[in-house]
């Protein structure tokens, strides 16, 4: 493995650090610390490689004033590679998995050039990173993972790991209290095969962000998409034993399966 997890973050620590280096700190949390701590997503879906797991926060703080406000969390899948786990990709699935980080390359990318654009805001950027293998410890179907805020989730794909990843993301940028997150990740298959590859799937519960963010898209050439999330969306993976499954156990997730995941997610910001 050429960038495994902890690899990935450290690159991104020392590339963020370089863009301005009086006013970048970071945080890394890996292996069993994730655990202790209570980050259960990433903990369980890279318990099984022998590559740690990690979780990456990364504060950008040209105000240099501690209790200065959080402008924007980004946050980023950063699923270094992607075998499936116990609901195993065919090859031919499998095969460009080294690029299932491409999320956390994506907001890593953007918060570098925002800073080298002048930002003067704090900004966050959280990387959740991860191998999702197959061993003898790896997370499987019909565990139960539960998370900081309560919320309990029944595995029901193992392929479905970045939004498991992700939760706790999600759920560690809330702690700053920001006034948006933005998340991005290479999923899901349903959305891939609603837009095909040359649209990003945009989903948002406020509907003036989600057209504040089509504006800014169209004006750079960047095709956006947004496809259907509403509260609702959350119930749309029950479970008989947990709050919540991370998906369906029917093929892509059954239909609908990127809102599903899109309303899974959303579980974890609290103002939703």
């Amino acid at each position: 493995t050429q960038l495994p997890p902890l690899t990935l973050a450290q690159s991104t620590i020392d590339y963020i650090k370089a863009q301005a280096p009086a006013y970048v700190s970071a945080n890394l949390i890996y292996g069993d610390e994730l655990e202790q701590q209570g980050w259960a997503g990433v903990y369980n879906v890279g318990k099984g490689s022998v590559q740690p797991p990690c979780l990456l926060e990364l504060d950008f703080n040209p105000t240099q004033d501690q209790n200065a406000p959080v402008k924007a969390c980004l946050v980023g899948k950063g699923i270094t590679f992607d075998s499936g786990g116990y609901s195993i990709k065919e090859s031919a699935g499998m095969f460009e998995m080294k690029s299932d980080m491409g999320g956390a390359a994506v907001v890593a990318g953007a918060m570098a050039l925002a800073i080298r654009q002048g930002l003067q805001h704090r900004v966050k950027l959280i990387l959740c990173c991860a191998e999702n293998m197959i061993s003898n410890n790896a997370y499987k179907l019909s565990d139960i993972i539960t998370y900081k805020n309560g919320v309990t989730c029944e595995v029901a794909n193992t392929d479905a790991e970045g939004r498991i990843v992700l939760a706790d993301g999600l759920l560690l940028a809330g702690e700053s209290q920001p006034k948006m997150i933005i998340d991005a990740a290479t999923l899901t298959g349903a959305a891939v095969m609603a837009t095909g590859g040359d649209y990003t799937a945009l989903f948002s519960l406020d509907q003036s962000f989600a057209e504040k963010a089509k504006t800014i898209a169209a004006k750079v050439n960047e095709p956006l998409w947004q496809l259907p999330l509403a509260p609702w969306h959350q119930d749309k993976c029950p479970s008989a034993f947990a709050d919540t499954a991370n998906s369906r156990t029917q093929k892509g997730g059954g239909p609908g399966g990127a809102s599903n995941a899109a309303g899974f997610l959303s579980r974890f910001v609290a103002d939703n």
